[in-house]
């Protein structure tokens, strides 16, 4: 649990340095994994699909910053947009399939604010198992650890090599 939350806090300090560069927008792309293990087989390749995915449909993206960690795969990169443009685009992936509900995009604006779904009108994102808001399944423990890892490891399945 304490080398989640070091990785967490090294995540935070290079997003903190690369927002201090000033840029108009800053988008950190990552996945969203539940359970311990950050890294189960079929996560690198939808990694690597979703990156492949996030530069056809946002260009002019550059590479600030990627590597990966305890909590697995990330990328922080730069767009020259505007920064709700590209929220937008990126709940637009979010919500391209059912493997890309595992997509983690955030997006900052050169104030170094995140901008949420709620910030440009949109409902928050679904559960993985229901159509309820997935913090509300979070904080009322609608459904067990299990059951949600499950489901990502099948959403998974079809990126496995």
């Amino acid at each position: 649990m304490l080398e989640f939350l070091e990785a967490r806090d090294r995540r935070q300090e290079t997003l903190e340095m690369q927002l201090a560069n000033g840029f108009q927008t800053l988008l950190f792309f990552t996945l969203n994994i539940p359970g311990g293990d950050k890294t189960p087989s079929g996560a690198f390749g939808l990694y690597n699909h979703g990156l492949e995915t996030l530069f056809n449909a946002l260009p002019g993206m550059r590479l600030l910053v990627q590597g990966s960690d305890l909590l697995g795969p990330y990328t922080y990169f730069r767009l020259d947009r505007d920064p709700e443009e590209v929220k937008r685009a990126c709940v637009e992936l979010e919500s391209a399939g059912p493997h890309a509900r595992l997509y983690d995009l955030d997006v900052y604006d050169s104030q170094g604010r995140q901008l949420d779904r709620a910030s440009i009108g949109l409902a928050p994102r679904s559960c993985l198992l229901c159509e309820n808001p997935a913090v509300e399944c979070i904080r009322l423990k609608r459904h067990s650890i299990e059951e949600v890892t499950d489901k990502a490891h099948e959403l998974l399945a079809p990126f496995r090599y």
